[in-house]
């Protein structure tokens, strides 16, 4: 019995030692992967969403001590996400392109096709360097608590776009043939804003289970209040209202507009 008590406080006061280190560590860095559901709030009528977007995130996050219960958050993460789009009833969207290019109004020529949009998955891949105030408890046993509130900052390096609508042929003259379509793995040059921002309050906990390793989970809200579409000027623009082809009005050229909202869920190993 005695041996059984004395191997317990031994025991005790190792974990003790762990948590010890974990706390009195300046720096904590490791390995990040984080999901997620995203809204997008349209800035526009003409195109609405189609539910919920997603977003996967993998990288690396780093921890500053400025001391036990006060520090910076910061890293390297890759969002890889999914946007879905759908276009209005009272509305049809149009657009030119060419091979896997979707074509600016300036650059269509007599040999772009044209199609029918009527839905679009949008998939960017941002690189994003979250600057975040991290504020934590004290260990209580194994664990910590914490708190952070701050910015993700992404920037776009690519992104595609799958859409299903409907091809309009015209290589008979006189003749239009519409038949159903898929574009897949089509490039828009500038549809896209190549910078990306949100405000987000995150809440987790610190579980140290070994040494000074930790495993940490962590909820988020991030408010985006920049565009993620470019709003470009008469030329630029590569979707347009096609009242113009029945030749009852002219076409309205416009840009896709929206801002980003994004509930996170992350999972941490700490170093």
């Amino acid at each position: 019995m005695k041996k059984i008590v004395l191997g317990l406080i031994v025991l005790s006061l190792s974990l003790g030692a762990s948590a010890q280190d974990a706390a009195e560590k300046k720096i904590q860095a490791g390995l990040v992967l984080a999901f997620g559901p995203t809204f997008q709030k349209m800035g526009t009528k003409i195109v609405a969403t189609d539910g919920a977007g997603s977003e996967f995130s993998i990288g690396m996050n780093l921890n500053y001590a400025f001391n036990e219960n006060v520090g910076f958050n910061t890293g390297l993460e890759f969002d890889f996400s999914k946007l879905k789009y759908k276009t209005s009833q009272d509305h049809s969207i149009y657009y030119y392109y060419n091979d896997s290019e979707i074509l600016q109004r300036d650059d269509v020529t007599g040999t772009s096709e044209l199609f029918l949009l009527t839905s679009r998955e949008q998939k960017p891949l941002y690189l994003t360097i979250p600057t975040m105030l991290l504020f934590r408890t004290n260990f209580i046993g194994y664990f910590r608590y914490f708190g952070k509130f701050g910015l993700r900052n992404s920037f776009l390096l690519k992104h595609t776009i799958n859409d299903t609508g409907f091809n309009h042929d015209f290589e008979v003259p006189g003749e239009l043939t519409i038949s159903n379509a898929t574009n897949e793995n089509m490039s828009s040059k500038g549809d896209m804003f190549f910078f990306r921002s949100a405000f987000g309050v995150v809440g987790g906990a610190e579980w140290n289970f070994t040494g000074a390793t930790s495993l940490a989970f962590e909820m988020g809200y991030y408010y985006g209040f920049t565009p993620i579409h470019l709003d470009k000027n008469d030329g630029k623009t590569t979707l347009f209202t096609a009242a113009g082809l029945n030749g009852t009005a002219a076409n309205v050229d416009f840009s896709n507009q929206a801002t980003q909202h994004q509930l996170q869920f992350k999972l941490s190993v700490l170093f």
